[in-house]
């Protein structure tokens, strides 16, 4: 009989909305880090949309200290918006991922505006209050300067900057104005609006040295419905080393974080992609962007 492949084993997710949070989530942290651990997961990484998570990860590390859990935080109006000292505080208490602007990006809620699923969390984030959309570029269209000043940041302190939910134009924005300064760059679920994320842009930013992230989130059904086919071939042709997979998973209406990443390794699998690709794109590469150590 064929060995049962565990694809969880040293598994890092890098993407896990989780409770406490201002919506009811699948669980709370301790929980999640407890049965990450119990499947053999190496390290997750916690999202809070409003806020710093931080000290959530901090907490949770002293008390399931046998799995890394790591937070960051993620550039809303509620934490400062494009605010370096929101940046550092993060990052001088050990946060490891910046986010760019997510449910009050300018591209994320003109989306929502046209019909797209996103409006249900941009609505939800607004708390009854009119947004004004955050963009990373300037009237010119050149990239804001405090934009390259939180690059220089986040590579001083060897973490990530994810590009939260900024258009595709200010992605490559963002990409190019990192030419000179060399930080990571996380490119956040394109699967979610490949209308836009296609293939071409998706190319200029492995050029520049970003990694893209493909998310279980975008395959479900209230989430994007993609066809992972469509991901197996958006992998294939921007190339498995450049990407890695996460699960933006944590929603009450999900299944747990770890078996979401369990099920869409499998999925992947069964769509062609092989084992061992798929053990690189969620072991390897989300290792070396957070500067853990190869297996």
């Amino acid at each position: 009989m064929e060995e049962v492949w565990m694809p969880l084993k040293n598994a890092i997710d890098l993407h896990i909305h989780i409770g406490p949070d201002t919506v009811q989530r699948y669980y709370d942290c301790i929980s999640l880090a407890k049965e990450s651990l119990e499947k053999g997961m190496r390290a997750i990484i916690l999202k809070d949309n409003p806020c710093s998570s931080v000290h959530k990860a901090i907490l949770t590390n002293m008390i399931v200290p046998e799995i890394n859990v790591f937070g960051g935080i993620v550039l809303n109006h509620t934490s400062g918006g494009l605010n370096i000292r929101s940046v550092l505080s993060a990052l001088k208490m050990g946060g490891k991922i910046i986010w760019l602007p997510t449910s009050d990006a300018e591209y994320s809620i003109k989306k929502g505006e046209k019909g797209h699923w996103i409006q249900k969390i941009t609505k939800r984030s607004s708390y009854g209050y009119k947004m004004e959309g955050i963009t990373v570029l300037s009237k010119d269209k050149s990239i804001k300067k405090e934009v390259k000043d939180i690059l220089k940041i986040v590579n001083d302190y060897n973490a990530i900057l994810a590009t939260g939910h900024i258009s595709p134009t200010e992605c490559l924005a963002v990409i190019d104005a990192n030419e000179n300064i060399g930080a990571k760059i996380l490119v956040n679920h394109p699967n979610i609006w490949f209308d836009d994320f296609t293939n071409e842009i998706l190319n200029l930013y492995v050029k520049g040295k970003a990694t893209i992230e493909f998310t279980a989130g975008g395959i479900t059904a209230r989430h994007g419905q993609n066809d992972p086919e469509e991901i197996v071939s958006v992998i294939n042709n921007i190339g498995y080393r450049n990407c890695c997979l996460s699960t933006d998973f944590g929603g009450i209406d999900q299944c747990s974080p770890s078996e979401g990443l369990r099920s869409f390794a499998y999925i992947l699998n069964d769509c062609g992609v092989s084992k061992e690709k798929i053990e690189y794109m969620i072991k390897q590469k989300p290792a070396e962007l957070l500067g853990l150590s190869s297996i």
